[in-house]
């Protein structure tokens, strides 16, 4: 055969392994995004239980809430979280510290916890952000925000719908979503939004979650816990705030 077959011979093969390699490659890519997408969240429809719900009743139930806040607004030390409901290290503290601090400083009336949503993750991040809002004005906020971080999508991937939402707030009782759905763009979730956006602009947040933490009225102090997973990075702090 004449060089030059031989050169494009190699050529078409070299063609034909590059064109199977890229259909591979998009075949892989297309079944990640099809099993990313295709847990709970896909699946959650109002009127369907809803994974957690249990649970995060259970973690929350009776205990006083007043728009962001959780627990009793008289007491002695107040510790903020903003979060962003896409965040998985939002959702790492939420499930693994958050159970323990309610437990043992919010339920007994000693902690005041105080949720400011920011969307630092994107389109997604705020419409769940004012839904969470919007659910504060009925005092639901929590059992929202504690299910959304059991129940996270793909980021971004526009799983935040309505019928995602709808599903979540249908599992908290006592909720009227008609209600919330119908005020989440009202200018009080707005200002809500805002002033959390400029609270963190102030505290120069460049992350998600983070914390201030100060005995109750006093100025507000950032506070970088050792680990969002270990309840005794927070206990620690709470404890000598407490005593103090």
């Amino acid at each position: 055969m004449p060089a030059g077959s031989i050169e494009d011979s190699v050529r078409t093969q070299r063609l034909y392994r590059l064109g199977a390699l890229l259909v591979t490659a998009i075949a892989i890519t297309a079944v990640l995004v099809a099993v990313l997408t295709s847990g709970s969240t896909s699946q959650l429809k109002p009127g369907k239980p809803v994974p957690g719900a249990a649970r995060t009743l259970a973690l929350l139930a009776g205990i006083p809430q007043h728009g962001d806040a959780l627990g009793n607004p008289h007491a002695p030390v107040t510790l903020v979280e903003f979060g962003d409901l896409q965040c998985p290290s939002c959702a790492v503290f939420a499930a693994n510290a958050l159970p323990s601090i309610v437990a043992r400083y919010v339920r007994p009336g000693r902690v005041l916890l105080v949720f400011r949503a920011l969307d630092f993750l994107g389109h997604d991040s705020l419409r769940a952000a004012r839904m969470a809002e919007a659910l504060g004005a009925q005092n639901h906020l929590w059992q929202f925000v504690e299910l959304m971080y059991r129940n996270q999508g793909l980021e971004n991937s526009s799983y935040v719908t309505d019928t995602y939402l709808r599903a979540l707030a249908g599992a908290i009782p006592s909720v009227n979503v008609a209600r919330a759905l119908s005020e989440r763009g009202s200018p009080e979730v707005q200002a809500q939004i805002d002033g959390a956006h400029s609270l963190a602009l102030r505290l120069h947040l460049r992350g998600t979650p983070s914390f201030l933490l100060s005995r109750t009225g006093a100025p507000a102090q950032r506070f970088s816990p050792a680990s969002i997973e270990d309840p005794s990075s927070f206990s620690g702090p709470l404890d000598r705030l407490l005593g103090a």
